[in-house]
C-alpha cells in the first residue's frame, strides 16, 4: 500500500470512518498544500468541475475498494476494515500534519469547505461547472515549440501544468504510448485531456522503437541513439515532421515523452528540427 492510500485511509479514520468524496477530495488537497508534505503521501491537482481534483486520487480509491479496505455508499466512502496499524505505518510528522488538517475543518461543514478552497486557491476555479464562481480564465501560451515530459509527476499534475502555461494540445511521441503508472497509456491519458479541455494526439512515426533502447547505459549510448534517430527516422518521416511543425503554428501544443529531463529524450531532437522549419523558439515546460 502506498503513503497516499495510507494518508487517504487516515482522513477517513478521523471523519469518523465515512465521508463524501467532495469532502475527502478536499482534505486531501488541504494536505497537499502543506509545504513540509512528502511528495510520496499527496496528490497533485487540477482544476475540474467541483475545484480542485485528482484523477489519480479517484484511481486509487477505486483500488482501496477493490481491495476491501473501503466501500461506496451513493456518494459516501466508507470504511470496512480497521485502518489503524496500515497508517500507523506513515511517518509520524506526516501523520501528525494530516491529523491538523482534519482537526481544523472537522467543525466546518462540506459546502462552507469548498467555498475556502475557492477563495484560498482561485486557479482551481477555472473549470467549475458553476460559470459564476470562475475566478480566472484559461492562459494561452506564446507561440513556441513545448516540449514535457511525465517522469516523476501524476496525470494530474501533467494536466495542470499544461493548463497553467496555455498549452492547448499534446502530442504524444512515443512509440509505444504503454505505462505502468496510471494515467499516461494512450486511451486513458486521451480521455483524460478531453475531460479538461486539451487536444490529444499520437504521432508513434516521430517515437524511437523500443528494439533501438536496449543497452542504454550511459551519456554516450543515449547520444549513439538521438544521432541515430536525427538521421533515419526523422529524414524518413519528414511529412510527419512537417504535419506537426503545421499543429504548433496552429495552436499552442507540447510534444510529450516520458523523460523529465528533455535533453535525455528524442523530444529535443524533433523540436530542435521543427523549431529550425518554423523559426519558434523551444521551450521545456519542465
Amino acid at each position: 500500500m502506498f503513503s497516499r492510500h495510507r494518508a487517504l485511509l487516515r482522513l477517513l479514520e478521523n471523519e469518523g470512518g465515512t465521508v463524501s468524496r467532495l469532502r475527502l477530495v478536499k482534505l486531501a488537497f488541504m494536505v497537499s498544500r502543506e509545504l513540509d508534505a512528502p511528495r510520496t503521501g499527496i496528490y497533485e491537482f487540477l482544476p475540474y468541475r467541483r475545484g480542485p481534483f485528482s484523477f489519480t486520487l479517484y484511481h486509487d480509491l477505486r483500488a482501496l475498494e477493490r481491495d476491501g479496505w473501503v466501500a461506496e455508499v451513493e456518494h459516501d466512502i466508507r470504511v470496512t476494515q480497521s485502518p489503524d496499524l496500515e497508517t500507523a505505518l506513515l511517518d509520524r510528522d506526516f501523520l501528525e500534519m494530516i491529523d491538523v488538517v482534519s482537526l481544523r475543518y472537522r467543525s466546518m461543514a462540506t459546502p462552507a469547505l469548498v467555498d475556502q478552497v475557492y477563495a484560498s486557491h482561485p486557479w482551481f476555479t477555472l473549470n467549475s461547472e458553476s460559470l459564476h464562481k470562475r475566478a480566472v480564465g484559461r492562459p494561452t501560451a506564446a507561440p513556441a515549440v513545448y516540449t514535457v515530459g511525465y517522469e516523476g509527476i501524476m496525470v494530474d499534475g501533467l494536466l495542470d501544468l499544461l493548463l497553467r502555461t496555455g498549452v492547448q494540445r499534446l502530442i504524444d511521441v512515443r512509440c509505444n504510448p504503454i505505462a505502468r503508472r496510471y494515467g499516461f497509456h494512450k486511451s486513458t491519458l486521451k480521455r483524460l485531456c478531453d475531460d479538461v479541455g486539451i487536444e490529444y494526439l499520437h504521432v508513434p512515426t516521430l517515437g524511437i522503437p523500443s528494439a533501438w533502447r536496449a543497452d542504454l547505459d550511459d551519456r554516450e549510448s543515449y547520444e549513439r541513439l538521438f544521432v541515430r534517430y536525427e538521421e533515419e527516422i526523422l529524414p524518413a518521416q519528414a511529412t510527419s515532421v512537417a504535419e506537426v511543425g503545421r499543429l504548433v503554428r496552429e495552436k499552442p501544443s507540447a510534444f510529450m515523452c516520458m523523460e523529465a529531463d528533455h535533453t535525455s529524450c528524442h523530444r529535443s531532437r524533433l523540436a530542435a528540427m521543427v523549431s529550425s522549419q518554423t523559426g519558434l523558439p523551444i521551450q521545456e515546460l519542465r
